[in-house]
Order: C-alpha cells, then structure tokens, then sequence
C-alpha cells in the first residue's frame, strides 16, 4: 500500500538547518510542522520536561500565550537521519507566517504590532519573575554551545573570527559568554524575535513559539536576543525590496517591548552583551546552513566595532525623540 500523500503546505520553506510545512486546517488554525536539518547549531524539539511544564503552566495573561509544540508522531525511519536527532514537532497557531514574515513581506509596518510586542514584554516579564522548577544547572542551549565554539574553536568560521577580532577581543567574548552562561535562576525562552510571534487577527492574542532552546539562565538573555534580532531585522530590510522609513521603524517595536517589559529589567551592560551574544551564534548559525555570503562578510566586519562597544549599537539608542540603531 502506498504512503499517504502530505497535505498541500500554504507555505513551505527551509535550509539545511530546518524546514518548516505549514498546513491549513480551519479558518484560523494552521499546523506548523518543523523537521531538523543536519547542519543545525540549536537544538530541536520541545523544551526540557521542567520547563514544559512551567509553560504550560503559565497564565495566559495580557492575551499572550507560549506555545509548545507536540512531537509529531513516532520517529523518522528515514536512514538519512541519524537515531538522536530530534523529532519532528507541530506547532498549533492562528496564522500561517510570524510577523517577522508580514513585516519582511511588506505586508505589515513594525508599528501595527507595537500593542503585540508590549503585551509580549509583559508577559516574558512575568516569567522572568516567577521562581524557576527545579533541575539541573545548565545554560540555555545555544549559550552552552557558543561558550564550546569559542572554547574550542573547532572550525573555519571560528578561526576567521580569531582574524578579524584579535585574540584579545576573543577572549573577552569568551569570558562574557562564561559569565553569562553562569547565571541559571530563571526560566527563560532562549530565543525572541519578531519570527517567534504569530498574531491571531481575530483577537491579537500573541502565540509566542517556545522550543528546545528554553531553559534556565539570565533574564537578559531573552531581553538582549530581542534587541539583536530586532537589529538583523533592519539589516534584512534593508537589503530587500521594503525599506520605506515605516517599514524600518523596528525600534518602536524595541520601545514597546522595553514598556511592556517595565521596571525591573535587566541591566543595559547585561543587555547589550547578550545582545553580541547573540549576535555571534547567529553568525554560527547561518555559516553553518546557508554558508559564506555578502551579508555574512558585513556582519562579521562589524563585529571589533561591536565588542569594543560591549554591543551597544545593538540597542536602540536615543536620537530626535525615536529610537534608533546605530548604523
């Protein structure tokens, strides 16, 4: 008897890191199902068994909900794909694209999803404040392996960086990353980004995507991965086809998420080295699915400048009233 045939995706894409279908099943209910590449630099699957159950815990306050994916059926029998890879999963959401999507797409301006995002610092604040399950001391996943990668550096991409930067400015990163990783008192998403957010455009509930990057670590880990991705995100536009001022203003998106979020947040040194941080393990991560490119080579050129500042040209900064990254 012949295999089913998959259901039709309404959006399909992916790269040697991961592929993600997107199939229809109600008006506003689509299945996201991700399958893991062989070149990934994260892990893959649900969150750690502590901290799924903290998330699905949490209230759905402010309109904001963490979605966790199921693990989509029994594991691959594809000989290609090695036994410890991580399964499949499924994601349930109300959309087909996150509006990282819409606003790359030119479909949406960053400022229609200033109430989204503020709602979101809220609600990652509230779990930043809640006390942490118990379980073993180790960093969220892509800080442990960028803590092993500049340890080690086991590869071309690392020993381009050790060039370009200098021992000195290396280790500096190093030690930052070893600093950050020791802080573990807090459940944190490990990763955040307008990529993570699906809107239902019935209500505006935010779905924010949890995965196997959640774990235990600093607060500012999510906060300065946020101001990064928000950051590469002005540098996408403006290598694509929608970079009109409005389609560019993805520092409202930082203010609203910086009021959102409210007193208590971390420190602006914490940040702005979490943000580098984070910078670094995307520079890992697109050598490692997409390869060496012109985009690539401009990050990589702006990182001296980055660490000499501790990342600070990755926060918006103040400027005419706005906020604005430092180009």
């Amino acid at each position: 008897m012949a295999p089913p045939t998959p259901e039709p995706a309404v959006v399909s894409y992916g790269t040697r890191a991961s592929t993600t279908r997107v199939v229809r099943r109600g008006p506003h209910l689509f299945h996201w199902h991700r399958t893991p590449g062989v070149t990934t630099v994260k892990p893959a699957g649900p969150p750690p068994p502590p901290v799924l159950r903290h998330l699905t815990g949490q209230p759905a306050e402010n309109a904001v909900r963490f979605a966790v994916p199921r693990v989509a059926g029994p594991p691959s029998r594809d000989p290609a794909r090695p036994r410890q890879e991580p399964p499949d999963v499924v994601y349930e959401l109300p959309d087909s694209v996150s509006i990282g999507w819409h606003m790359l797409a030119g479909a949406a301006v960053p400022r229609q999803y200033t109430d989204v995002v503020s709602r979101v610092g809220r609600a990652v604040r509230t779990l930043h404040q809640g006390p942490a399950p118990l379980a073993p001391h180790r960093p969220v996943p892509w800080l442990g392996g960028l803590c092993d990668w500049l340890s080690r550096r086991p590869d071309a991409l690392s020993e381009r960086l050790v060039r370009r930067l200098g021992a000195g400015r290396c280790a500096l990163l190093a030690r930052w990353a070893e600093e950050a990783s020791a802080v573990a008192d807090t459940v944190v998403l490990g990763t955040l980004s307008p990529g993570v957010i699906v809107v239902d455009a019935r209500d505006r509930t935010a779905h924010v995507l949890v995965g196997a990057e959640a774990g235990h670590g600093a607060p500012a880990l999510d906060v300065g991965a946020f101001a990064e991705a928000l950051s590469t995100s002005v540098d996408v536009a403006l290598a694509g086809a929608h970079h009109d001022p409005e389609q560019l203003d993805y520092p409202s998106l930082w203010q609203a998420f910086d009021s959102g979020y409210g007193p208590g947040r971390p420190g602006e040194a914490a940040v702005r080295r979490a943000a580098l941080l984070r910078r670094v393990h995307r520079l890992r991560a697109m050598s490692g699915h997409i390869g060496d490119n012109a985009f690539l080579q401009v990050q990589i050129d702006r990182l001296p400048a980055l660490v000499e500042q501790q990342g600070g040209p990755l926060i918006p900064a103040p400027r005419d009233g706005a906020g604005a990254w430092e180009r």
